[in-house]
């Protein structure tokens, strides 16, 4: 029998998260990772992320993390995958917050060497009270699209306090014209009347760093999200979790400016979701940061 998050469909966007992000929305989101799994792929290829961890790390071999809306420990997975970073002795001791206690537990749960579960804080980001001593490198990973673009610089300020004086933080989030902003400002615009709270997207994520005065590096990462088109099922259950709406079926995404979205991207047998991603660097000076492995 299939979960399904138990929520109004009018429900804001930040409030539908929270649906999916729970034992009744587990099924959509596995699906939903069958094939956004290839994001934190590209990510954990784009950095030297052995060699960046490795310099952070103290005398003792350790650095400490902090996962900001860690959702489903997807990005650590990767890179224990995808680099060597679990050959290198070192323990990064994870603190792990997000606003659903569901997602926590469910990264607590596939942590693995080098990657320890530490401390949790079950939150939103605006709300973190983040301990004093604060972190080695602070990274949030395609997870900040519920936070509302004027909101994003109180969160940055809260995560200026989280960071170590030489630390280092990351945001992997999608441009504006890249599939996850598109596709739901175009899901609210043909199915909610133009309302509700948008994505924020990446150019929001640098204008808040920058407004803070951090120093920014960052890469654009675009590949394609590939649904071959005689799976409606996997199509309709992906895009339900791109709007964190299972309550619109995929007939209903026809329309408006929505369905002329998703006849765009149908071609060569295939509904081809074109991604173009930011990774952010920012920290204090990053004049020596030379850790990218993806070209600018």
């Amino acid at each position: 029998m299939s979960n399904t998050p138990t929520i109004a469909a009018e429900a804001d966007t930040f409030d539908r998260s929270c649906a999916h992000w729970s034992d009744a929305g587990v099924d959509g989101m596995h699906n939903f990772y069958t094939y956004a799994t290839a994001d934190y792929a590209h990510l954990a290829k784009a950095v030297d992320w052995p060699l960046l961890l490795s310099t952070l790390a103290n005398a003792g071999g350790q650095v400490e993390l902090a996962d900001i809306a860690c959702g489903s420990g997807k990005f650590p997975t990767a890179l224990v995958q995808h680099t060597s970073l679990s050959e290198l002795g070192l323990t990064v001791q994870t603190d792990l917050l997000d606003p659903s206690q569901f997602a926590i537990d469910e990264t607590a749960g596939v942590l693995r060497p080098p990657f320890e579960a530490r401390a949790e804080f079950c939150c939103k980001l605006q709300d973190w009270q983040p301990p004093q001593a604060g972190y080695d490198i602070n990274w949030s990973m395609h997870a900040l699209y519920c936070v509302p673009a004027e909101e994003l610089l109180d969160g940055f300020a809260i995560v200026e306090r989280a960071m170590k004086p030489r630390g280092i933080g990351f945001v992997a989030q999608s441009r504006r014209d890249g599939h996850y902003v598109r596709f739901y400002d175009r899901f609210l615009d043909s199915l909610r009347g133009g309302e509700g709270t948008p994505f924020s997207a990446a150019e929001d994520v640098s204008g808040a760093l920058e407004e803070l005065g951090f120093d920014l590096q960052s890469r654009t990462l675009t590949y394609d999200t590939v649904i071959d088109e005689n799976d409606r099922a996997s199509l309709e259950l992906y895009l339900q979790r791109c709007a964190f709406d299972d309550t619109v079926g995929w007939d209903q995404m026809q329309s408006g400016a929505l369905g002329q979205y998703l006849e765009e991207a149908h071609r060569d047998g295939a509904y081809r979701f074109a991604q173009s991603v930011d990774l952010i660097a920012f920290g204090k000076d990053l004049s020596e940061f030379q850790y990218w492995i993806t070209a600018p």
